[in-house]
């Protein structure tokens, strides 16, 4: 028996022949790493998902959180068609950029958002069809699911404790109680951080419902699935470029653990 041993950039390839018949290959890829997914496993390592439009139907309680807070500063309530800008991204930018609030609202704003929500609102919520089962799923495949939100980590725990599925989760990511880090892509690099997971040498996936959740996932070189049954308007997730696009939560299933091609 031959050896004959090929390197290609990161790939060492040991492939073993015979000469004579009948030939027999044996190739080695212990040490490949590459983001397709293969027949035996998941297509990633590392799962992090969003939580409000992604795993549950949040919106009652935030919308009721949201007008407390802008009766506080004096603000006009807006139309219920205008509130969904305050789904998904951080609110102080909500605020500011788009009603124009003086930023020395943020505070007052944050805080009568925080007392209404806190108490009980943050319960009033619904997991949407078929992610628990997703949960299950992923979790039973062995891919590490972490929780990567906007929303303070605390309250991410205490909603998935209510919700049955704390325990499948590695990690809860989020925002600091102060609103601090509400940014996802710096909630991003606190739980890669946290977790040593380096984004080029583990296969990493978010899924998420809005745009934050792309941005997150371009600004650390990592795939994004599209959730669209969540709080984006019209027209956001279409003019964006997902890696894949899921209508229901067996679609995430399907992708990650190989047995969907659609890209």
């Amino acid at each position: 028996m031959h050896a004959v041993e090929l390197q290609s950039g990161h790939f060492d390839l040991l492939i073993e022949f015979r000469l004579r018949p009948p030939t027999v290959w044996q190739m080695s890829t212990d040490s490949v790493h590459t983001t397709a997914s293969r027949a035996d496993a998941p297509r990633y390592d590392v799962v992090l998902l969003d939580l409000d439009g992604t795993l549950i139907d949040s919106e009652p309680g935030i919308l009721r959180s949201l007008r407390h807070g802008i009766d506080a500063i004096g603000m006009e309530q807006p139309e219920d068609d205008a509130m969904s800008v305050f789904l998904g991204p951080p609110l102080h930018v909500s605020l500011v950029e788009t009603f124009g609030r003086d930023p020395k609202d943020i505070e007052v704003f944050f805080a009568a958002y925080c007392q209404m929500y806190f108490h009980d609102a943050e319960y009033e919520f619904e997991v949407y069809p078929g992610v628990s089962e997703l949960i299950a799923t992923l979790t039973d495949s062995k891919v590490r699911l972490i929780l990567a939100t906007a929303k303070p980590h605390e309250s991410a725990s205490r909603i998935l404790e209510h919700a049955g599925l704390r325990q499948d989760f590695e990690y809860v990511a989020g925002s600091q109680a102060d609103g601090s880090r509400q940014d996802k892509a710096e909630v991003l690099a606190h739980l890669f951080q946290a977790l040593d997971i380096d984004p080029g040498r583990h296969r990493c996936v978010m899924v998420g419902d809005r745009d934050v959740d792309f941005l997150a996932a371009q600004a650390h070189g990592i795939d994004w699935i599209a959730v669209h049954w969540g709080f984006a308007p019209p027209g956001e997730l279409d003019a964006l470029p997902a890696t894949h696009r899921a209508h229901t939560a067996q679609d995430v299933a399907d992708f990650i653990l190989g047995s969907d091609c659609q890209v």
